[in-house]
């Protein structure tokens, strides 16, 4: 027998939010929300009273505590709790700073119920849950991880600056005020690191540097 999936859910929209409860507990008998919140700070004063959960569904944006100061304190409070933003807002920067916070899954509010349900498969099974849209061809174009070293090997220390500073919420124009140089240099750079890694966005190349210990989560 499959053992209970205990879930909590945080969004500021209540109509959203009990709509994905019911969809959640209706994808699987063995799907439960046990806690539901309208803010990161509401979530956490549950949790110190039930710290049994599995999954997070967590909106990004919301009052009083958002999605992403939320996901920093679960990072360093509640590892084991495996988070997954659900959320419209899907801009490179606020990818890339998620992931940086240890998130497991990234899916936006119009997901379908299938998709939901094999996030939550995946997150459980897998540990993550990454979509086609977020990692485009980036696990295809990894050939194996002595070969990535090889080519890490390579990189300028300039262009490791770069890799540490673009997996951040830093917009490319910040970068280059941060390390003097010009936004031509920084595309520059950026053009470079794409080339030698295979890599096709800015979310690919996040993902490549914290798989490889380019950067530290």
């Amino acid at each position: 027998m499959s053992r209970l999936i205990k879930i909590g859910v945080v969004d500021d929209h209540k109509l959203f939010r009990s709509g994905i409860v019911n969809l959640i507990e209706s994808l699987d008998p063995n799907y439960q929300v046990s806690i539901e919140a309208n803010n990161g700070r509401a979530f956490l004063d549950l949790l110190e009273n039930d710290q049994s959960l599995d999954v997070l569904l967590l909106d990004a944006n919301m009052p009083i505590m958002d999605g992403f100061e939320t996901a920093e304190i679960m990072q360093k409070s509640y590892p084991d709790i495996r988070i997954l933003i659900i959320s419209m807002n899907d801009d490179e920067e606020s990818i890339v700073r998620m992931l940086r916070l240890g998130v497991k899954g990234y899916i936006g509010k119009d997901v379908e119920p299938a998709e939901l349900k094999e996030a939550i498969e995946a997150i459980m099974n897998k540990g993550f849950y990454y979509t086609d849209q977020l990692t485009g061809k980036l696990i295809k174009s990894i050939q194996s991880p002595s070969a990535e070293q090889s080519l890490n090997s390579k990189l300028t220390d300039q262009e490791l600056a770069f890799i540490q500073l673009a997996c951040s919420e830093y917009t490319y124009v910040q970068i280059a005020d941060m390390m003097c140089l010009s936004p031509k240099t920084i595309d520059g750079y950026r053009a470079s690191v794409f080339e030698k890694f295979n890599l096709k966005s800015r979310v690919g190349l996040a993902i490549y540097a914290i798989k490889f210990g380019l950067v530290e989560v």
